[in-house]
């Protein structure tokens, strides 16, 4: 009997024992979560990227989504947001792009290196989720947004998204407009998430010219945003000046486009005089954004292809900004007119001498050096016909050592154009400059005007320079020509210098191009040779070195 008490007993206790751990279940259910995970021995941990998952973008596949349950999230972050989800069908297209084969891309010689794009890149910061919840209640969502709209056409990316990056979308946008670095996000996200709607937000904003393509982020155990953090350049610090300045350098250009009336004069003049305004440089300072192009003049492809945008934006023309690769990361333009869409690419037509290789291009034409990637998937195809290879290059390529590589023919507002000479290689332009108290009349010069007429030819040769001193800086460049003049008793004055590089020889054009040089050495010399008028022949010549022999006739009247 006591073995059947102490049974009974034990039992007893067991079933106490049971009806405790279901009661503690009940009312804490992560125990049974943990304990079943524990059985299986399946207990998982939260995939959540870091830098390095998103930084380098060549790593990536650029349409093929994986179904593989061991492959991160994030592994493509183009196919993360659904196809049916999301994607503007109007903006897709029939048929969609059609991504050539990257093993097949091909960069020409005379491009190569001209690259330069910075992929988005976020860095996470994991904390606990006390912290996550603490900041969500503290940090604040600072301005949501709530309200804007975007136009599908000119605004594709924004389209892209679903309702949560959309949302978010606004929000990144409306705090970058305010200044504010640091917010918690309107909803709960994932980093991929918020890497789709903040690059959506810089590809279609070239105006929002202080934020860099980078960012910070925390994020709690489960992989949700908790704090998003904005990354702004030194421009930030003088707003008012800097906007200033972005503005003048935008009607710079705007102001090519005046007496243009098709969409398509307009974007070449744009291209044209985005070419003749900028200079290549992969070490210009802020080279991902429009402002170094149009207000610095220097910059990388990401500068070229977002200058480009903007100017295109303001004259509402669509205009979008593509990423992908040629070689290296690389970006460009998809432009819309009226009968499709085309591929601009104006880093790559930037070149001695400029040239409409890139420009107005199909998917097709495009297919052996350039392929999109990320979000730039799902553009729409270039299929347009109607205004592909209608500009001829400023000049085709030869095979001999002596191509023209800059053709000048520009006027000022305050120039009057004489016919041009009969000759394929240079252009001639008059220029007119009145000084306080002068006059001009018609064609004539009275007493006291100073005219000025230009001729700028430049070739390609493969002999150096020789010993003589080179000049590097474009003051240093008009000292030496006032220099040259003064010191000779001659007319017309014949004289040479070599200067540095390309970037100052274009310097050198653009004095000619603006009549800069009139101030800079043209008026001192008439003056002190008490002459009224004179020509300027000048001739570059491209030596083996990379500097430029700078010939010129100055004749006096």
């Amino acid at each position: 009997m006591r073995i059947v008490e102490k049974l009974l007993y034990g039992i007893g206790g067991l079933l106490a024992l049971i009806l405790f751990f279901i009661l503690l279940c009940h009312f804490n259910p992560n125990i049974t979560a943990k304990l079943g995970n524990s059985m299986a021995g399946q207990e998982q941990t939260t995939a959540v990227p870091d830098a390095a998952t998103t930084a380098d973008i060549s790593a990536l596949p650029t349409q093929t989504t994986s179904t593989s349950q061991n492959t991160p999230d994030v592994v493509n972050v183009a196919a993360q947001i659904p196809q049916d989800d999301g994607i503007s069908t109007q903006l897709s297209g029939e048929g969609g792009y059609q991504a050539p084969d990257e093993n097949s891309i091909n960069v020409p010689g005379k491009v190569s290196g001209l690259n330069g794009l910075e992929v988005v890149e976020g860095k996470g910061t994991e904390i606990t989720d006390h912290k996550a919840q603490e900041l969500k209640q503290t940090l604040g969502k600072g301005n949501t947004g709530e309200g804007l709209t975007f136009d599908e056409v000119i605004y594709p990316y924004y389209q892209m998204l679903n309702d949560t990056g959309k949302a978010l979308y606004r929000q990144i946008y409306a705090n970058a407009q305010d200044l504010r670095k640091s917010f918690a996000p309107v909803e709960t996200i994932s980093p991929a998430q918020l890497r789709n709607a903040f690059m959506a937000v810089c590809n279609d904003h070239p105006e929002l010219f202080w934020v860099n393509t980078a960012y910070g982020y925390q994020y709690a155990p489960d992989g949700s945003i908790a704090e998003i953090d904005l990354s702004f350049n030194i421009t930030a610090t003088q707003m008012d000046t800097a906007k200033a300045a972005f503005d003048a350098g935008a009607k710079k250009i705007l102001d090519q486009t005046y007496g243009k009336y098709t969409d398509y004069d307009k974007e070449a003049a744009v291209h044209d005089a985005i070419l003749d305004s900028v200079v290549y440089d992969k070490n210009a300072p802020m080279n991902q954004s429009a402002y170094s192009a149009l207000v610095n003049g220097r910059t990388v492809c990401a500068g070229y292809a977002r200058a480009f945008q903007y100017i295109m934006q303001q004259l509402g023309i669509p205009c979008y900004y593509v990423e992908g690769h040629a070689g290296e990361n690389h970006a460009w333009n998809i432009v819309k007119l009226d009968d499709g869409y085309y591929n601009v690419d104006t880093t790559w037509d930037d070149t001695n001498p400029n040239t409409y290789d890139y420009f107005n291009c199909s998917d097709a034409d495009y297919s052996k050096n350039h392929v999109r990637r990320e979000l730039s998937v799902y553009l729409p195809p270039c299929n347009g016909t109607k205004y592909r290879n209608l500009e001829e290059s400023t000049q085709p390529e030869q095979d001999n050592n002596t191509q023209d590589i800059v053709y000048v023919g520009y006027v000022t507002p305050t120039q009057t154009t004489t016919p041009s000479q009969s000759t394929t290689t240079t252009t001639t332009t008059t220029t007119q400059t009145t000084t306080p108290g002068q006059t001009t009349t018609g064609d004539s010069t009275t007493t006291g005007t100073t005219a000025t007429q230009t001729r700028i030819t430049a070739h390609a040769v493969s002999n150096a320079a020789g010993s003589t001193d080179t000049i590097s800086a474009l003051d240093d460049y008009y000292v030496d020509c006032l220099s040259h003049i003064l010191d000779s008793n001659s007319n017309p004055v014949t004289f040479t210098n070599v200067v540095s590089d390309e970037t100052l020889w274009k310097k050198i054009v653009k004095a000619y191009e603006k009549g800069d040089f009139e101030e800079g050495y043209a008026i001192r010399a008439l003056v002190e040779k008490h002459m009224g008028s004179c020509t300027v022949d000048v001739t570059g010549t491209l030596q083996s070195d990379g500097t430029y022999k700078v010939t010129h006739t100055f004749t006096m009247r």
